[in-house]
């Protein structure tokens, strides 16, 4: 028998997942496409911009959680796979690649508001493969999303402040001159914006936790949690064999002849 958590054959997932996992991997494809056939445009029309390795880093981004599930032989849950593409097709295909956050004033808050809110999904993802997610105090699962959350945002800003100090790109602005780096309050702006977005997904859940009113918290747990079999149910179904196996020997004595 298989422990939880290890790969699963396509053939041998549910119909549903079957459904959702092509629906991801259909996604990615048409996401990477579109991102490196604005590559190639880009570097024929010579682009001012110097997209070339947002567009790069971009189709990098797309495939994360596939390689992920590759290299460590683990199924990542489909919910989360698809809110992750969900989001990297906002924030990088039409923010980045297509240069919307430059086009609409408001765009970038919009989508580290809605990062704020997807990023909360990791907490739930992380703790079920570490801890007996069914045991642990709603209000503990609670601060850690809204923890986990603000940490991803800390390593995005990072990795947006690098990207713009060593390979000239302009994810925090255009840099004042003198400076070799934006000197604007983007980041600041951003990480409260993911913290808003934290904040709602915490309302949610605790609602969801203390009052009659789930509004999609259990579906989502469901959904994130990896699908693991009861004790209990491994237990009944090893007795069924070794009685089945009793029964068979038993018959089999009664019937050979001495």
């Amino acid at each position: 028998m298989n422990k939880y958590g290890k790969w699963i054959k396509f053939q041998d997932l549910s119909k549903k997942d079957k459904i959702f996992r092509v629906i991801n991997f259909v996604l990615m494809i048409a996401m990477l496409i579109t991102t490196i056939a604005l590559l190639i445009y880009y570097v024929k029309t010579g682009d001012v911009h110097n997209r070339l390795v947002t567009c790069i880093s971009m189709s990098l981004l797309y495939i994360l959680p596939f390689l992920i599930e590759i290299i460590m032989r683990r199924r990542i849950q489909n919910l989360f796979v698809f809110c992750y593409l969900i989001y990297a097709l906002v924030a990088g295909l039409i923010g980045s690649v297509l240069y919307m956050y430059y086009r609409v004033s408001w765009f970038d808050i919009v989508v580290h508001t809605f990062a704020g809110y997807i990023f909360s999904f990791a907490g739930i993802f992380i703790l079920s493969r570490t801890e007996n997610y069914s045991k642990l105090k709603p209000i503990t699962v609670l601060m850690f999303c809204l923890f986990c959350t603000l940490a991803i945002e800390l390593v995005w800003e990072m990795s947006e402040w690098f990207g713009d100090l060593f390979l000239g790109q302009t994810a925090q602005g255009e840099p004042v001159p003198g400076y070799k780096v934006p000197f604007v309050t983007d980041t600041d702006l951003d990480m409260l914006c993911n913290l808003i977005g934290g904040i709602i997904f915490s309302i949610q859940f605790a609602i969801g936790k203390y009052t009659k009113y789930s509004l999609g918290i259990n579906y989502i747990e469901i959904e994130l949690c990896p699908k693991k079999k009861d004790e209990n149910e491994e237990l009944v179904n090893s007795n069924e064999i070794i009685d089945k196996e009793n029964s068979n020997s038993t018959v089999l004595k009664v019937t050979v002849p001495y």
